[in-house]
């Protein structure tokens, strides 16, 4: 149950939409403190807003050495509700899985994707399409195959835009 700087993983309750506020002066205290992010395109009275906006809204993930750290001072952080505990000891993660969300949410995102994977876009005008990715030029873009209304268009995106649902085909 190791984070990957010898601490374990916990997770703090935030105050409503304060995950911004909490993670920072987490780590102006010296924690380790990470909120998975995602982008969502928002469409309303026809106009697209892309937002950052957190994976797990009221939660953030904290890195503490218990037998070295004030666990408790975690509890008195601006933006910070209260540490989850079982009620005597904050309750630790399991092994691998903030940094797994980190990886799906961070610049590693499209490590393991291939041609043929179905995808959703998260941003843009297509916002929630479902489409294929037929095509992966340099860096971190790819080309993506829609179906709409009956006829097949190729549009670019980033990885950091997507969803990966399935296996290529």
């Amino acid at each position: 149950m190791q984070a990957s700087d010898g601490n374990e993983w916990y997770v703090a309750q935030t105050q409503p939409r304060k995950e911004s506020v909490a993670t920072q002066n987490l780590e102006n205290q010296g924690f380790r403190a990470y909120c998975p992010r995602v982008r969502r395109t928002r469409r309303h009275a026809r106009k697209f807003t892309t937002v950052s906006e957190p994976l797990f809204p009221g939660y953030v993930f904290v890195g503490i050495d218990v037998a070295e750290q004030p666990w408790r001072s975690v509890n008195g952080t601006l933006g910070v509700s209260r540490i989850l505990t079982d009620g005597a000891r904050p309750v630790p993660l399991e092994d691998g899985l903030v940094e797994h969300l980190m990886s799906l949410t961070g610049a590693a995102a499209g490590h393991g994707v291939q041609v043929g994977q179905d995808v959703r876009l998260r941003t843009g005008p297509f916002a929630d399409f479902v489409g294929s990715i037929v095509d992966m030029p340099a860096g971190n873009r790819v080309r993506i195959l829609l179906r709409l209304m009956n006829r097949e268009i190729t549009i670019g995106a980033h990885m950091s835009d997507l969803d990966l649902l399935g296996h290529p085909v």
